[in-house]
């Protein structure tokens, strides 16, 4: 037995090598490698652009993880990292003043261990060692007059000036209200600045294997501390965290996509090859093959077919990541190449599983063929619903095991099942104008409903590719445009906080006078207590978020009207209120915060500033774009002369170094009005700025890689009904048919299914990115006109030109010539 099987599988070699040379399995085969080489080539480029976008994020907040506490953090957290092989680093930080030549300076005091940062793109960063020494952020330079050398005095301790520095992290906590002054952990205790009182915060960084970091968080996560904030690099801030999940899941949908595309290229491939394989078994079954046999020596020949195809197309996948990495290079500070045994190993048996399981239900009707097929001119195509369920058997093992969005691939059989409904309508219309319609028209339309099987193939297969590109044009355009506006190109990059009211005419001359325009916000620091008279603490929060929200004040803007920067997404009516809440002053909450503490309309909320309880109504709540670097605020109350806040102000502008430096305007500012902070935000936008590009550039790599992909699965499916349609043409001028009339009759099928495919594809596309954008990315729904008309006039241009440029030998050629190509 075991030898009967080898010599099958020698015979199976053979016929593969035979038919290779022949040039027989050639589309089959292309549909192989175009599946191996995109799952390859998108994965390896997907996960060495998260990796390089995370390793960037590590190294603007110094680690890979970092739980911050206002309390000191319990040592069991420290055995835990170390257990997990992971790097530890420890800091202190508490806001004091610094006293230097007799100037005074708020300044944030880090104590560090030595070994911060873990994470640093560059050598700036000082590795603090030696006693009584100072690092200095270099905005203080000017402020306090220093140089190296220089002394400072923190609390009872006077150190000396090691060096300058500029900071790493991303501007979150105290470090966004005051300047940086390093000194090593070991020296905190000498400046007795630590006591009852003090306002301290703790760190615990840690960096190390990702799959280490993961499970370090996930145990930090489990443990509920509500003491516990935690940063990682994967979300480092809000602002951060949105662009990351925004690029993550495009990534996703990008090699979905990919894989999606490859799929259908080896459905399509495989109904081009069932006749073949029908003819050549009815033949072998009339000489008295088994059916058994026939089975072996066909799934060796495409076992042979899956090992060649998925190795052609792994190398092909290794080389266009190769051809990138220069690109790559020019994007990326800190480019890091994800491990490649597992990607390889995927796309390789990627190739295997979908040709099988794309092609299995060609293969099962294939080896059921009776003798009898010999006598038919016609062999049977299997039926559309098991090809259907070959589509979505593999479309889930697909999402399983690379754990991409279930939805997605619910809305793809969604719209399968459409297109499929949408090709029975076609063909009854086709029908229906048969009767009514006269020369090339007519014939044109006898053509496509003489192979209803075949239609539905070709407009479900060319749908679902056109759905998957308008899906991704519609998804690209609508991040590109929101990152776009949330990040113009006047961004405030500078900000002034702590400006006193008798500061303020001061510091206004003095923006005027550098040609800076930079409106004064009033604003006062004060904290929710109550909501309807219901008291709202902080210990009785379920949510870490609004826990760390109610300890701790916040800045509440005072303004008469609303910026407009801001919309407005539920608005009180006054004639529904009554005398006693139209008393009250009023307040707009941000559309998050309401969401959070469950705020409504004219709802009472007391807050609390410096002790003073004050009561405002909710009158908006307001949608706000926090990335934007404008001034924003979760409440906005409005004035009363009869009930003064304590009012600070703050502003914040694009600052032209053509006109005057930070540096050189922080000067100024610590002289004409002491106090008042200005905090350069370049880096952190710029921070921002790099990670939209990072995304934006692989979005477009991407989108182009499965364009490309999709125009090749296009050509396969004109080839995959070649031979019908070639036979049609050969009858037709056989019978007198002119070329002109066989050249229209010929494209009218490719406009015709280009048109509606292109137009349930827009519809859908247009569907699942509201979706996206609603449900998840969190950005507004635009409808687009323009690409619903580009998408059916894609379908219809792309579909003609691919199928003049396949079929046009065909078309000039004489009956006898077709009749000896196709014989």
């Amino acid at each position: 037995m075991k030898h009967a099987y080898f010599i099958e599988a020698l015979t199976a070699s053979k016929w593969f090598l035979r038919g290779i040379k022949r040039g027989d399995w050639v589309w089959l085969l292309l549909a192989v490698v175009i599946a191996s080489a995109t799952v390859t080539f998108v994965e390896k480029l997907g996960q060495t652009v998260k990796q390089s976008m995370v390793r960037q994020a590590a190294n603007n907040l110094g680690a890979d993880y970092v739980i911050r506490s206002s309390r000191p953090i319990d040592s069991k957290w420290v055995q835990k990292a170390q257990q997990l092989e992971l790097e530890i680093a420890q800091s202190q930080s508490l806001v004091t003043m610094a006293l230097s030549d007799g100037q005074f300076q708020l300044v944030q005091l880090r104590a560090v261990s030595a070994n911060t940062p873990l994470r640093s793109p560059t050598n700036s960063f000082p590795k603090v060692s030696g006693a009584n020494q100072v690092w200095v952020e270099q905005n203080l330079v000017p402020m306090l007059n220093l140089s190296k050398g220089s002394e400072v005095t923190l609390g009872k301790q006077t150190f000396s000036v090691a060096g300058m520095f500029q900071p790493i992290s991303s501007g979150i906590g105290m470090s966004a209200f005051a300047y940086q002054m390093i000194i090593p952990l070991s020296q905190l205790a000498t400046t007795d600045l630590k006591g009852p009182g003090s306002r301290i915060e703790y760190e615990l960084s840690v960096a190390g294997k990702p799959t280490a970091i993961k499970a370090f968080a996930q145990q930090v996560e489990q443990a509920q501390n509500p003491h516990l904030q935690t940063l990682s690099a994967q979300a480092p801030s809000q602002d951060l965290a949105k662009s990351l999940d925004t690029a993550w899941l495009f990534l996703e949908l990008s090699a979905l996509s990919a894989v999606m595309v490859a799929g259908l290229s080896i459905l399509i491939a495989s109904r081009f090859y069932l006749q073949r394989w029908q003819n050549s078994i009815a033949l072998m079954r009339a000489f008295g093959a088994q059916r058994a046999q026939m089975s072996r020596l066909f799934a060796f020949q495409l076992s042979w077919l899956a090992i060649l195809g998925s190795g052609m197309g792994v190398l092909l996948g290794i080389g266009l990541f190769q051809f990138v990495i220069p690109v790559l290079h020019s994007y990326f500070n800190s480019l890091v190449i994800a491990d490649s045994g597992w990607v390889y190993l995927h796309g390789f048996l990627m190739g295997f599983l979908v040709l099988w399981g794309f092609a299995w239900q060609a293969f099962r009707s294939a080896v059921q063929t009776s003798p009898l097929q010999l006598l038919k001119s016609v062999g049977s195509a299997p039926k559309m619903k098991q090809w259907l369920i070959s589509l979505g058997l593999v479309l889930t093992v697909v999402v399983s095991m690379t754990g991409y969005v279930f939805w997605v691939l619910i809305g793809l059989l969604i719209t399968g099942t459409v297109l499929y409904f949408a090709a029975v309508g076609l063909l009854k219309l086709v029908q229906l104008s048969q009767g009514k319609s006269k020369g090339w028209l007519k014939l044109s339309l006898a053509a496509l409903s003489k192979e209803p099987g075949l239609v539905k193939i070709q407009l479900i297969s060319i749908g679902l590719v056109l759905f998957v590109l308008m899906l991704m044009t519609f998804v690209r355009q609508d991040l590109m445009q929101n990152w776009q506006t949330s990040l113009p190109k006047n961004t405030p990059d500078t900000f002034l906080v702590n400006v006193q009211p008798d500061q303020k005419q001061t510091v206004i001359q003095l923006l005027t006078r550098h040609q800076i325009n930079a409106p004064l916000v009033p604003m006062a620091r004060g904290r929710l207590v109550a909501v309807n008279d219901s008291p709202i603490k902080a210990n009785e929060q379920e949510n870490d978020r609004a826990r760390r929200l109610l300890e701790r004040e916040s800045n509440i803007a005072v303004l008469s009207t609303l910026p407009s920067y801001n919309t407005v997404v539920q608005q009180s009516r006054s004639k529904s209120l009554t005398a006693e809440q139209k008393a009250l002053l009023t307040v707009s909450v941000e559309e998050g915060m309401a969401d959070l503490f469950g705020i409504q309309l004219n709802d009472v909320l007391t807050f609390s500033f410096t002790g003073q309880e004050q009561m405002y109504r909710v009158d908006s709540i307001r949608r706000v774009q926090w990335q934007s670097f404008r001034l924003n605020f979760f409440f906005i109350v409005q004035p009363s002369k009869q009930k003064s806040l304590p009012i600070s102000y703050i502003s914040n502008f694009t600052l032209n170094d053509k006109t005057i430096s930070a540096t050189e305007l922080t000067q100024q500012l610590a002289q004409q009005a002491p106090g008042v902070l200005l905090i350069d935000a370049k880096r952190i936008l710029t921070q921002v700025q790099t990670i939209m590009e990072q995304a934006s550039w692989a979005v477009t790599a991407l989108y182009g890689f499965t364009l490309l992909a999709s125009l090749i699965v296009l050509f396969t499916a004109t080839m995959a009904s070649q031979q019908t349609r070639v036979q049609s043409w050969l009858l037709l001028r056989t019978l007198g048919a002119t070329q002109k009339e066989i050249i229209k009759i010929g494209l009218m099928e490719f406009v015709l299914l280009g048109a509606l495919a292109g137009l349930l594809a827009a519809i859908f596309a247009q569907i699942a990115s509201w979706g996206i954008g609603h449900f998840v990315l969190d950005i507004p729904f635009s409808f687009n006109l323009a690409l619903w008309i580009a998408s059916m006039m894609t379908g219809m241009l792309v579909l003609l030109m691919i199928g003049w440029i396949t079929q046009k030998r065909y078309l000039r050629q004489s009956p006898r010539r077709m009749a000896q190509k196709w014989s």
